[in-house]
């Protein structure tokens, strides 16, 4: 209380003055304007009350917490650019690991069908039904608000449903809009037909990507598992019969079976973490049911993240020290499936070099596999993030939006001279037909979602999911298995009783 007292008596005593006998913080009273002066008082009410509550904080030893641009500029760059940085709650985290873990598809790849033609017509999820139900209905409502209007304003009548007299002058105005909408009718279906075909092959070339992805880290897991050194030899009897001994060779020695599983298991997190930094919305959580409220776009901030790490070493995919390898890298977390992927590339060298990895015969063809292997796996990479840059050039695409738009939108008033009423039906379906092709060929050009188009979305957890069996348990159990050198066929029985 002393401490405020001699404050509060400091903070309202006269303001220094100048050699002159002016105030430090202004002019003389005197010679300012009462507004002036207002503005003074209250400036120095104010500058009072701050030097104050700082004096306070001082006395109390409470400094406000400072934090240098620089530290939340590192921090902020960690996830910078895509994919985005949202929140999740703690809990959810396991998901995410459950997520990188499986290695079991609970759905196919894509959505898939049946050649049935009454299954095909009730599907709705997906399909150009619920793409274009909206602009179907607003083009049929515009169309029998034109047809009510032509009753009332042409000169001639005619029945509901029957067809509009050709000499009426409405009738004839919109006869020469007919003739225009011929021409963009068949410009346009020849340019969206093209249009479609080559979204279609980009959707096609995408999904072989993600193919030859699995199939280059399968080509990798099972070089390494048919070059590991085995180990010892043993004499067995054989399992059919009694025919004497047969030589078994067991599984892998003790360091080759700690390599391979080393090297298998960073280049199936590398996969992982690849598709974890590829922005997609169709993962397996943000477009599964049970999290359709979450705000959630990519999962890869969230897995990649020093938190998500962590969860990887609980459930043994990860080891802290390489955690601290990957964070103190200097890249950002997008860039971690490749520091994985190199890794493998050295550990297989290391154990070529050891003879862990290939004879002394096959060692170097081998390493040259790998290291091909390894080139075409980066390269496949590359590729989907190339193929989704390039997919269209905007002019291509903008000339077909228009085209599809004004062939719609004229669609009533060109067909309604010939059809009548029954213009409103007919124009509904044109419109399904002409804006279905062209929102499926755009849903094509979105194999992943991230624009919103979830029917012809590439599932990327059945991707992860597959390649975890098969790097984790086909190619390793495979080349683990005990295997014998004696005949190659069962004895018979006639063998079996001549010996």
């Amino acid at each position: 209380a002393i401490v405020a007292s001699l404050h509060l008596a400091s903070a309202f005593t006269a303001p220094p003055t100048t050699q002159r006998g002016v105030s430090a913080l202004g002019p003389p009273a005197s010679l300012l304007s009462t507004r002036q002066q207002r503005g003074l008082r209250l400036g120095q009410r104010v500058s009072l009350q701050s030097s104050l509550g700082l004096r306070m904080q001082e006395d109390k030893k409470i400094a406000p917490p400072i934090e240098s641009n620089r530290e939340t500029n590192q921090r902020s760059s960690l996830f910078r650019g895509r994919p985005s940085t949202p929140g999740w709650k703690g809990d959810q985290f396991e998901k995410l690991t459950d997520w990188a873990v499986a290695s079991k598809a609970n759905r196919p790849i894509i959505c898939e069908y049946e050649p049935n033609g009454l299954w095909l017509w009730t599907k709705w999820q997906g399909t150009v039904l619920s793409l274009t139900i909206q602009p179907v209905l607003i083009i049929m409502a515009l169309c029998t608000v034109m047809d009510a209007s032509v009753h009332h304003f042409a000169s001639s009548n005619w029945p509901v449903m029957g067809i509009p007299p050709a000499d009426d002058l409405t009738i004839m105005q919109l006869q020469g809009i007919s003739k225009l909408w011929e021409y963009i009718l068949t410009l346009c279906t020849f340019i969206l037909t093209f249009f479609t075909s080559e979204a279609y092959r980009y959707w096609q070339k995408v999904y072989t990507c993600t193919r030859c992805i699995q199939g280059r880290i399968n080509d990798i897991c099972m070089l390494i598992t048919m070059g590991a050194e085995r180990g010892p030899v043993s004499d067995v009897n054989y399992t059919v019969g009694e025919c004497g001994k047969v030589t078994i060779t067991t599984g892998y020695s003790s360091k080759a079976s700690e390599l391979v599983r080393r090297c298998t298991r960073l280049i199936k997190l590398s996969h992982t973490f690849f598709w974890a930094a590829t922005p997609t919305r169709s993962n397996g959580v943000v477009d599964s049911p049970e999290e359709e409220d979450t705000e959630v776009e990519h999962i890869g901030p969230l897995l990649l993240s020093p938190k998500g790490l962590d969860g990887l070493i609980e459930v043994g995919e990860l080891t802290k020290e390489e955690k601290l390898a990957l964070v103190n890298s200097g890249l950002p977390a997008t860039q971690y499936a490749y520091v994985l992927m190199e890794w493998v590339g050295l550990y297989a060298m290391d154990g070529i070099r050891a003879g862990l990895l290939g004879h002394s015969r096959s060692g170097q063809g081998l390493e040259e596999n790998l290291l091909r292997q390894l080139n075409m796996l980066r390269a496949e990479y590359f590729n989907v993030g190339d193929y989704t840059a390039g997919r269209m050039v905007l002019a291509y695409v903008q000339l077909v939006q228009v085209l599809v738009d004004s062939l719609v939108a004229l669609a009533p008033l060109a067909l309604y001279p010939q059809l009548g009423s029954l213009s409103i039906p007919l124009s509904g379906l044109l419109t399904l037909f002409f804006k279905g092709l062209l929102e499926l060929s755009k849903s094509f050009l979105d194999p992943f979602g991230v624009e919103g188009s979830p029917g012809q979305n590439i599932r990327v957890d059945v991707l992860v999911s597959e390649l975890n069996f098969g790097a984790s348990s086909r190619w390793v159990k495979a080349g683990d298995a005990s295997r014998g050198s004696g005949p190659l066929t069962p004895p018979s029985p006639d063998d079996r009783s001549a010996g």
